[in-house]
């Protein structure tokens, strides 16, 4: 009877991602204005209203950001072992197999499985994990820093800003609420759909390697956050969150970076799409293992 939940959580998730790859496969459509749309507004206030009236206080805020720093320097770590042993060029493969779709899958699978606090604390693992994403991704595949990307887009102020209301108990008028919270509200169903039209795009190559790079994303990722959230001794929710977060599928993200900076392209894609199909299965079992954490 657990699963009844679980699945209740994951089918909505899963059938709107089939229906932006049902879209891709037979309407071709420019969706980049719905990537900026999401980006530039969208995004920053379902953050701002999730993490503004949330109960998320300063210490659960630094333990969860230092977890999935952590977490991700690890797994690169271990990725570099990899592909120095291995003698592999594919330098692009670090990507997907450190940073995972918090975002994308993470925000509503948390939203749905967690509440508003659960977002809240999904949205500082992701903020970590987009802060590495582009600073030390961009420099892997295209040798070239450019931490300033990051500062380029509202998803960091969103956070700090609602961090600041949150933490100083700051009551916002329903009135100027309201819309935010509204506009946010199209985040998740807008973003599931541009993933599933993404992953019409991707193809499958070296299927073994995908393979096993998508199994080292999701299954290593939890272990590495089991060890972290111990050595930080992390507990209650923001413990669900981390061992939750580290065990999503492949960013898309990391594809995009790939094909932009021509790095690795088709097998990274390839990951993706292997983690996210495989996320059909990982997704509700980790949603039942992290119960008992």
């Amino acid at each position: 009877m657990v699963f009844i939940p679980i699945l209740q959580t994951i089918v909505p998730v899963f059938l709107i991602i089939l229906v932006g790859y049902i879209i891709g496969k037979f309407i071709k459509i420019n969706i980049q204005p719905m990537v900026d749309l999401i980006v530039y507004l969208s995004a920053p206030c379902l953050i701002f209203s999730s993490i503004s009236r949330s109960n998320i206080d300063l210490i659960d805020f630094f333990k969860i950001a230092s977890s999935a720093v952590f977490v991700a320097l690890i797994l690169w770590f271990f990725v570099f072992l990899i592909l120095r042993t291995t003698k592999s060029g594919k330098v692009g493969l670090y990507l997907p197999m450190v940073i995972g779709n918090t975002g994308y899958l993470g925000y509503p699978v948390a939203l749905f499985s967690f509440g508003v606090a659960g977002l809240s604390r999904a949205v500082v693992y992701d903020m970590m994990n987009s802060l590495l994403l582009f600073s030390f991704g961009i420099y892997i595949v295209h040798h070239r820093s450019e931490v300033k990307e990051i500062f380029k887009v509202p998803l960091i102020y969103s956070v700090v800003v609602g961090l600041f209301f949150s933490l100083l108990k700051i009551s916002i008028p329903e009135l100027i609420f309201k819309p935010i919270q509204m506009i946010g509200s199209i985040t998740i169903p807008l973003a599931l759909l541009v993933l599933g039209y993404k992953l019409t795009e991707t193809r499958l190559s070296s299927i073994r390697l995908s393979l096993f790079a998508s199994l080292f994303r999701i299954f290593f990722g939890f272990l590495v956050a089991l060890f972290v959230i111990n050595l930080f001794s992390v507990s209650s929710l923001a413990r669900k969150i981390i061992l939750f977060q580290a065990s999503m599928p492949s960013a898309v993200m990391s594809m995009i970076l790939c094909q932009k900076y021509k790095r690795n392209a088709d097998i990274v894609a390839s990951v993706v799409l292997v983690t996210t199909l495989i996320g059909l299965f990982s997704i509700p079992f980790f949603l039942y293992v992290v119960q008992f954490f």
